[in-house]
């Protein structure tokens, strides 16, 4: 998961969207600058925004600029490094307010690694952890899907609202494991639009809606909320299965039920399309 440091600034920023403008601070997008070098931004640095991170694959890495409260796009190009090689780092913003660094790593080795991104010439560091594939109690690329019942407009499963977009979302008419049984690509997305500690599930589920005249007859689109109800205190049958401690998470499998790709917390249009691609290709 993220590092807490890391984790509480990333919830910032997608709190600080409507926090910065209500207390008077700069907008997002807006930039503080220091008066004593006009060009460097004040409060500036780099987030993991990706959730879990293990040894010994190919996988996503994402990471975000934060400045103060919310969040920051640079000018320029940014090079970054992790570990101190340089690596294909691609910005995405495409129908998301938190603008993220899309990577795709390989880290040999279990541990601390670290991320190094420059920004205008200031360098910023992070440190990532990584762990041991078989420690994630998440399903990883490469496993099956949780083969769980899922709340449905016939059946809630104890669940009320099953969808706390407004208006719901069309995403709950079928069941997860009755969804397997299809033999259909499916993207699973665990997201609760109302009670999101970071803001980002409502964007996130309304770029898959947004997927579905394009998608929609080749994947099995499911939406599962996080909590029971709108206190938020009591997490959904279906998250504890997938043992999710955070939120938003996007599961995109093949017609095997195996998944082949996952993407967690901010993704935008463009990284969401191009995975879905990759899905029905």
């Amino acid at each position: 998961m993220l590092n807490p440091v890391s984790r509480r600034s990333f919830l910032l920023a997608g709190a600080g969207l409507v926090a910065a403008a209500a207390c008077g601070k700069s907008k997002p997008g807006e930039v503080q600058v220091d008066k004593n070098d006009p060009g460097l931004p004040v409060d500036l640095s780099l987030v993991v925004a990706s959730y879990i991170h293990v040894a010994g694959m190919d996988q996503r890495v994402t990471v975000a600029l934060i400045q103060g409260s919310g969040p920051f796009k640079a000018t320029g190009p940014v090079p970054i490094t992790i570990d101190g090689r340089p690596v294909d780092a691609v910005l995405h913003s495409d129908g998301i307010s938190l603008p993220y660094y899309l990577i795709r790593h390989r880290f040999e080795q279990p541990g601390v690694h670290a991320i190094e991104a420059v920004v205008q010439g200031k360098k910023l560091n992070t440190p990532i952890e990584v762990a041991e594939a078989s420690a994630s109690k998440v399903p990883l690329p490469g496993q099956p899907l949780i083969r769980v019942p899922t709340p449905t407009v016939a059946d809630g499963r104890g669940v009320s609202p099953i969808c706390t977009r407004q208006p719901a979302c069309p995403l709950h008419d079928v069941s997860l494991d009755a969804a397997l049984d299809e033999k259909k690509p499916i993207a699973l997305l665990f997201a609760t639009p109302a009670l999101c500690q970071s803001a980002l599930c409502g964007p996130v589920l309304d770029s898959l809606l947004v997927m579905r005249d394009e998608f929609g007859s080749k994947v099995r689109m499911v939406h599962v909320e996080i909590y029971t109800d709108l206190q938020g205190k009591t997490t959904a049958p279906a998250v504890k299965a997938y043992n999710l401690d955070s939120e938003p998470f996007l599961f995109l499998a093949g017609a095997d039920g195996v998944v082949r790709d996952r993407l967690d917390n901010a993704y935008d249009k463009t990284e969401l399309r191009e995975a879905l691609g990759r899905l029905v290709a």
